[in-house]
């Protein structure tokens, strides 16, 4: 009979190849969560089964049958969701043959297979038909079809995951570690799992997993640490910048040639203002040092003669007379000399007088 309809309904066309999905479900089986993991000898067991029972049928009553897939199985007691694929070329209405040999499977199958097929849970759908229809997704996944395959697939929300091939369950029931130290898991919806963490009066958990413990003496520490370090960078620097600027300034001084005329002369006021030969005369300074030599206003061969002759008296009075040390007393030869020779250092003495 069967064999009759499928020679009436299926006229050679050419056309496309075809997919037809369809799905039907036992009813004198029991369904078990082996039968989500595609790979558990279970799964594979009753998918041979199928195949063995409907590939024959389906060969000797339908034209250009090609092969038959079985998708998955689904709870309820046990739905079998399958994929039949077509050559070319197809008959017209291939959909509705198809349908009416699953039906006619189901009415012989109980006799001849044991199998309580319910004929009124059979649906059979063209490759026009949304693929995601005869996907086992649970709540917590969302079919998706690969816009290059075609192929639907069942994709976990976020904080869900698949193990086995089993439908997604919460990472909180997965992972019972997931959140330490009696922190507890929840999911929110679009985000993924977090964890809540503890909090006592004085101290808490955090972190992703609930892993660090912090107290209020212990940020206290870390900021007063946090602190004394930001201070002790701050005054490195700032030491670093006044000894950088301090030493550019010397620089520059030391370029002037005032300044280095002044600089080789450091005992200029002692060798004035201690000078036995001036003791009663200390708080005036030297002034009155230099009033005994006035610039002359033209320096001439004889003023330098005159200053020199002056000098030596001078340092011979001033070895007989003076407890200087020598070093003390060659850095007032070099004084007297340079003022009689120098006339830029006269000037600059007189200003600072």
């Amino acid at each position: 009979h069967a064999t009759d309809q499928a020679s009436m309904a299926m006229p050679v066309n050419p056309g496309r190849a075809l997919m037809v999905f369809f799905s039907l479900r036992v009813t004198n089986m029991i369904f078990s969560e082996d039968l989500f993991n595609k790979s558990s000898p279970e799964y594979k067991a009753l998918e041979q089964r199928f195949l063995e029972l409907l590939v024959p049928y389906l060969q000797s009553n339908l034209s250009n049958f090609e092969n038959l897939e079985i998708l998955n199985f689904r709870n309820g007691s046990i739905v079998v969701n399958s994929r039949m694929k077509f050559g070319k070329p197809v008959a017209r209405g291939v959909t509705t043959t198809v349908y009416l040999i699953l039906e006619d499977f189901c009415n012989t199958a109980y006799q001849t297979m044991n199998l309580a097929i319910d004929k009124y849970s059979l649906d059979v759908e063209s490759d026009q038909a949304d693929p995601c229809k005869f996907q086992a997704c649970n709540e917590y996944a969302e079919c998706k079809v690969n816009r290059w395959s075609g192929e639907a697939e069942c994709v976990c929300n976020a904080g869900y995951f698949s193990v086995d091939g089993l439908p997604c369950q919460s990472i909180c029931e997965l992972q019972t570690d997931f959140c330490l130290n009696d922190g507890k898991c929840d999911i929110i919806p679009g985000q993924g799992a977090i964890c809540r963490c503890r909090v006592g009066e004085n101290w808490w958990y955090r972190g992703e997993h609930c892993e660090e413990y912090v107290s209020e003496p212990l940020v206290v520490g870390i900021a007063i640490a946090s602190v004394a370090g930001f201070l002790f960078v701050a005054s490195g620097v700032l030491f670093f910048l006044a000894r950088t600027l301090r030493d550019q300034y010397d620089k520059e001084e030391s370029e002037d040639p005032i300044y280095r005329r002044a600089e080789s002369l450091p005992s200029l006021e002692r060798a004035t203002k201690y000078n036995p030969m001036y003791e009663s005369e200390a708080t005036t300074g030297y002034s009155h040092y230099y009033r005994r030599y006035p610039e002359p206003p033209v320096y001439s061969s004889a003023s330098a003669e005159a200053s020199t002759d002056f000098s030596s008296e001078e340092i011979r009075h001033i070895y007989d007379n003076s407890e200087l040390t020598k070093e003390e007393i060659q850095d007032r030869i070099r004084i007297i000399e340079l003022y009689a020779k120098d006339r830029q250092f006269a000037d600059f003495v007189r200003q600072h007088q």
